[in-house]
C-alpha cells in the first residue's frame, strides 16, 4: 500500500516539474537578462562607474553567471585600488562578494582567499564586530572543505553566536545556523543538525528570506538522506522547489535534482532516478563549469603576473639604483664593516675588563672577609685587659714590657717583676693586641715601653736589650 501511495505521489511531483524543453536561462531569468542589457546600454558611452558595474555584477552573480560576475567585480576592484569612489563599507562589500563568487564557483579549485585576507586586514581596527563576524564566518566555511578541519570550523561557527552582529542581523544569523546544521551533518550529529536547520528555516520564513528557506530545506533533505529516511528527504526537497526563490535558481535546482536522484537510487526507483538524471543533465548544460571558468583562470593568471611583475620591477629598480650608486654603497658597506669590527673589538675589550674586574672583586671580597676576621680577633684582644698563663697566673697587658723565648719556656717581663712559664712564643703572640710586635724570632716587645732603638737592638724602659731581626722596621 505504501509503495502505491509513494508511486502516485512521485507521479504527481513529476507532473509538477518544469518541462525539460523549457529549461533555459531565458525561462528562469528573462527579466534579469533584460535588466543587464538596459544597464549596459546606460553605461555605454559614460565613464566607468563602480556602483553601476557593481549592480550588473550582482545580477550576474544572482543568475549563476559567476564568470561574468567575477570579471566585473575584479574590474571594479582594480579601479578602486587606483581611485577610490566607493566608501569603506561599500569597498568591504565588494571584497566579500568577489570572494564569495570565487569560492561558490563549482569545479574551480584555485581559491586563494586573497580578497578575504584583504577584507580581514581592513576590518581589524573596526569598532563594531560586523565585518570581523562576516570574515570569521567565511573562514569557518573554508574549513568545511577539509574534513580534517570540521571541528575547527564548527567551533569557530559556534563562537559567532556570541557576536553582536549575530544578535542584530537576522540574515547573518540564518546563515550561521545553516552552516552549523551543515557541519553537524558531516559530524554525524543528525539531531543537532535538524535543530539548527529548522531554526534557520523558521527565521528565514519570518523575514520572507526565500533563498535561505531553500537552503534550509535542501540541507534538511541531505540530513534525512544521511539518516536513510529517503521519503522524508524527497519531501523536503520538493518543498524547497516550491519556495518562490528567484536567486541562484539554476544551481539550486541542479542540487535538488542531484539529491533526489540519490534518494531514488537508494530506493531502487530507477524510473524516477532516470527522470532526475535527465533534469540534471539539462541543468549541467546550462552551467558548463569548465567552459565558464575562463574568466576565473584568466584573472588569476593576470593577478599572479602582476604580482611577479611588481617583484621584478622592485628588483630591477634596486639593481638600477645599486649600479648608479655602486661606489656609495661600497663605501657604506665598508663603513658598516668597520663599525661592526670596531664594535666587536670594543665588546671584546669590555668583556676582558669585566672579567678582570670580576676577578679583582672576588679577590677583594676574600681580603675583606679576612680583614673582618682579623678585626674581630683584634677587637676581642683589645677588650681583654689581661692574659692567663698556663700556670694559671694572670698578667695585665698594660704592665707587660716584653716576652722572651727560652727553649720551651717563656720569660714575661712586667713593671712589677718577671714570670717564667712553659709555652711557645707563637701561642702567646696570638693573645696579644696590636701594640705588641714580634721584632725577633724569640722576642716580643710592647711598643709603649720602648726607651730607645737603633738598627740592631731595642732598649726597653726596664733596661732589657732586645735584638732586632735583619730588615725589621717599626
Amino acid at each position: 500500500m505504501k509503495k502505491i501511495i509513494f508511486i502516485l505521489f512521485t507521479q504527481f511531483v513529476v507532473a509538477q516539474q518544469i518541462p525539460l524543453d523549457s529549461i533555459s536561462y531565458e525561462y528562469f531569468y528573462e527579466k534579469e537578462l533584460q535588466q543587464i542589457v538596459s544597464l549596459k546600454q546606460l553605461q555605454k558611452d559614460k565613464p566607468f562607474s563602480s556602483k553601476a558595474q557593481f549592480e550588473i555584477a550582482e545580477i550576474y552573480q544572482r543568475i549563476n553567471c559567476e564568470d561574468s560576475a567575477y570579471s566585473r567585480y575584479y574590474k571594479i576592484y582594480e579601479q578602486e585600488k587606483t581611485s577610490r569612489t566607493l566608501n569603506e563599507d561599500e569597498f568591504k562589500e565588494l571584497l566579500l562578494q568577489v570572494h564569495k563568487t570565487e569560492t561558490n564557483k563549482h569545479n574551480y579549485f584555485k581559491e586563494t582567499n586573497r580578497f578575504l585576507n584583504e577584507l580581514q586586514e581592513l576590518s581589524n581596527q573596526d569598532k563594531n564586530d560586523k565585518w570581523s563576524s562576516i570574515v570569521n564566518k567565511e573562514l569557518a566555511t573554508v574549513n568545511f572543505i577539509d574534513s580534517m578541519k570540521y571541528n575547527l570550523g564548527y567551533s569557530k561557527m559556534l563562537r559567532l553566536q556570541k557576536s553582536s552582529y549575530y544578535k542584530e542581523n537576522q540574515n547573518f544569523k540564518t546563515g550561521v545556523l545553516l552552516n552549523l546544521g551543515s557541519f553537524n551533518i558531516q559530524l554525524n550529529n543528525y539531531k543537532e543538525a535538524s535543530r539548527f536547520l529548522n531554526e534557520s528555516y523558521f527565521i528565514a520564513k519570518q523575514n520572507n528570506d526565500y533563498l535561505n528557506q531553500s537552503y534550509a530545506k535542501i540541507n534538511l533533505g541531505v540530513n534525512e538522506i544521511y539518516k536513510n529516511n529517503y521519503f522524508l528527504a524527497i519531501n523536503h526537497l520538493d518543498e524547497a522547489s516550491k519556495i518562490p526563490n528567484q536567486k541562484y535558481l539554476i544551481k539550486i535546482n541542479r542540487i535538488v535534482h542531484s539529491l533526489k536522484k540519490r534518494a531514488y537510487d537508494s530506493l531502487a526507483d530507477f524510473k524516477n532516478s532516470e527522470i532526475q538524471k535527465l533534469y540534471l543533465a539539462k541543468y549541467d548544460s546550462l552551467v558548463d563549469d569548465f567552459r565558464k571558468n575562463s574568466n576565473f583562470y584568466e584573472i588569476d593568471v593576470v593577478h599572479q603576473t602582476k604580482e611577479k611583475d611588481k617583484k621584478i620591477e622592485e628588483l630591477s629598480s634596486f639593481k638600477k639604483t645599486f649600479n648608479n650608486n655602486k661606489i656609495v654603497y661600497s663605501v657604506l658597506l665598508f663603513l658598516v664593516f668597520l663599525l661592526a669590527l670596531y664594535s666587536f673589538v670594543r665588546w671584546k675589550k669590555t668583556d676582558r675588563i669585566k672579567s678582570q674586574l670580576d676577578k679583582e672583586n672576588q679577590s677583594l671580597n676574600i681580603e675583606n672577609q679576612k680583614t673582618k676576621t682579623e678585626l674581630e680577633t683584634v677587637k676581642a684582644l683589645v677588650i681583654n685587659d689581661h692574659i692567663v698563663l698556663k700556670n694559671k697566673s694572670k698578667v695585665y697587658l698594660e704592665a707587660l714590657i716584653c716576652v722572651k723565648s727560652d727553649g720551651h719556656y717563656l720569660n714575661l717581663f712586667t713593671t712589677s717583676g718577671k714570670e717564667f712559664v712553659r709555652g711557645k712564643i707563637s701561642e702567646i703572640e696570638k693573645q696579644l693586641p696590636p701594640n705588641f710586635v714580634k721584632c725577633h724570632r724569640s722576642n716580643i716587645i710592647n711598643k709603649n715601653y720602648i726607651k730607645q732603638y737603633n738598627s740592631l737592638e731595642v732598649v726597653m724602659t726596664n733596661g732589657q736589650h732586645i735584638p732586632l731581626s735583619r730588615g725589621f722596621k717599626f
